[in-house]
């Protein structure tokens, strides 16, 4: 920086014609600076009254906060620009140059930045469409979150555990994405495991009642359940309860929390992964070789 000033004093002092031209077209275009300087910061009352204008617009057509933001910005930025050339235009400075090196300069941007100008584009389709809002609750692949922003490339959404993530625009636009929050009644798919030694009619006789005692239930008495798998433990029940979205999760903790209690009060078994081990003895007296079966349970380990 120290060399760049003291490069251009340099030119400017060495040559006093230099500073005489400035001089002279300093006070041949004192007015029109003033009356630039002036147009300036009223343009920037304008445009804040424009931004605020928009804003009240936005809100009577319900639009949502990130929506405004996104839109307000554009509006700045755009307003802003035009404003600059206006003033340089009246202080002498010709714009068409400007405008034709920022023609150009942007298209230069554009092909460098075709990504961005993809994520760019792609929040504009989401404020058209409104596949989501600020507040809503998604889902993009195995993410999960609150949608809090929608800016100029990215959607910002923050995750239960309280972790913000921002995903690229076109990226919401050319994957599947579930809105969660727009559902009011939302499906619990659940599972349990019980023994091949317990009674199966009986554990979805012990299940239905559990979930007949919680009115937070919709479908209790016409809910899907029955057994779905037979699996290498355990024989699988499933169960699948409607309950308003805003209950998903209370519901589901509870629901769980009951079906144990229930499933240890009447001894069914939850069990685990199990291996059935057979044992060759070779008898020496009659070279017979006797055979027993063990059951060994395991819990992730290799018998």
């Amino acid at each position: 920086m120290y060399e760049f000033l003291a490069t251009a004093s340099e030119l400017l002092f060495k040559d006093a014609n230099v500073l005489l031209k400035l001089r002279e077209w300093f006070f041949s275009q004192a007015g029109n600076i003033l009356l630039a300087l002036i147009i300036f910061f009223v343009g920037r009352y304008i445009i804040r009254w424009i931004k605020n204008f928009a804003v009240r617009v936005m809100t009577r057509a319900n639009y949502d906060s990130a929506a405004m933001s996104f839109v307000t910005q554009i509006i700045n930025y755009l307003l802003l620009i035009g404003l600059i050339l206006i003033c340089l235009n009246q202080i002498g400075v010709p714009t068409t140059s400007f405008v034709a090196a920022f023609g150009a300069f942007g298209l230069g941007i554009g092909l460098a930045l075709q990504n961005n100008m993809s994520n760019l584009a792609s929040g504009l389709l989401i404020l058209i469409f409104k596949p989501f809002r600020a507040g809503h609750v998604i889902q993009v692949g195995d993410v999960v979150g609150s949608v809090t922003a929608i800016q100029f490339m990215y959607t910002i959404i923050v995750t239960k555990d309280q972790k913000q993530i921002y995903i690229p625009n076109s990226v919401l636009t050319s994957q599947n994405v579930t809105n969660i929050t727009n559902t009011k009644v939302r499906v619990i798919p659940f599972v349990f495991d019980i023994g091949y030694n317990n009674d199966h009619h009986e554990a979805i006789k012990i299940l239905k009642n559990v979930f007949a005692k919680d009115k937070r239930i919709l479908n209790a008495k016409y809910m899907e359940i029955g057994i779905s798998e037979f699996g290498d433990n355990s024989v699988r029940i499933s169960a699948f309860a409607e309950v308003k979205t805003s209950q998903f999760l209370e519901v589901r903790y509870s629901i769980m929390s009951d079906v144990k209690d229930a499933f240890d009060k009447h001894g069914i078994d939850i069990p685990y992964p199990q291996r059935v081990v057979y044992i060759q003895h070779a008898d020496t007296s009659t070279d017979e070789i006797k055979e027993t079966k063990k059951k060994v349970t395991t819990t992730n380990q290799e018998i």
